[in-house]
């Protein structure tokens, strides 16, 4: 127990699995006070949908404060061939990984300003916005948006005392992960422990990282630790990128 963010709310979107459970658990141990948000009914503190786009304000409005953190870690990954994209998945995939979490920062940074408060704003992209993966198209273009979008926001934001960085994974060892690998062992025909083997075998590291170690570099940039720190993408995969 520490209390590196003691005094402080944080609101964390994705919270009911992998890395924004991570991030809600390490929060919570440092003293901050979380409020977590899936969609999936009955496990975190809120259950709201962020495909909802036009409720996202009346969301924000709802809540009893405005977090002077926010999390962006919710989102969704359709793995299959070029040919195979579909308009609606990738207008989907854009909807939740972009969209809404633009939405989210927005809302509450509108909220900060009005309030005179500082805040951070931590958004998870990937090393896939970075580097070509093959049957993620949309969700490496969309995580792109957030790298954009992050640094666009940090520029905006900065002289109203707001943070705002991005943290983009690599191969991380969590649901979404072992889902990614079983979409791909179906598309090509091979166990699903084989379609991770050679990413995993090609880092520097030779494994993949959990998601208590990329919640540690959002814990940094949610403290006052990173109290000098704006417009930055924290890449924690292992050197997957470096190739």
């Amino acid at each position: 127990m520490g209390d590196r963010l003691a005094g402080k709310t944080a609101l964390v979107t994705g919270a009911a699995q992998g890395i924004g459970a991570a991030i809600s658990d390490l929060f919570k141990s440092e003293g901050a006070t979380v409020w977590g948000v899936d969609r999936t009914p009955g496990v975190t503190d809120f259950t709201f949908d962020l495909s909802n786009l036009d409720e996202i304000d009346d969301f924000v409005r709802a809540l009893p404060s405005t977090p002077e953190i926010l999390v962006n870690c919710a989102g969704i990954v359709l793995t299959r061939p070029f040919f195979e994209i579909e308009r609606e998945g990738f207008e989907r995939t854009f909807k939740i990984n972009v969209t809404a979490s633009f939405l989210l920062m927005q809302s509450i940074a509108k909220h900060l300003v009005e309030q005179d408060r500082a805040g951070s704003i931590i958004n998870l992209a990937s090393n896939s916005g970075l580097m070509p993966k093959l049957e993620q198209l949309d969700y490496g273009a969309s995580k792109a948006a957030v790298i954009s979008m992050s640094r666009s926001a940090a520029l905006s934001l900065g002289p109203k005392k707001i943070r705002v960085n991005a943290i983009a994974p690599g191969v991380i060892d969590t649901p979404m992960t072992q889902a990614i690998a079983q979409m791909r062992s179906e598309i090509r025909g091979i166990p699903p422990e084989e379609t991770l083997r050679p990413v995993v075998e090609s880092l520097p590291l030779k494994r993949m990282g959990s998601a208590a170690e990329v919640a540690q570099v959002a814990l940094f940039l949610a403290s006052d630790e990173s109290s000098f720190v704006t417009g930055q993408v924290y890449v924690v995969d292992g050197g997957q990128w470096m190739h």
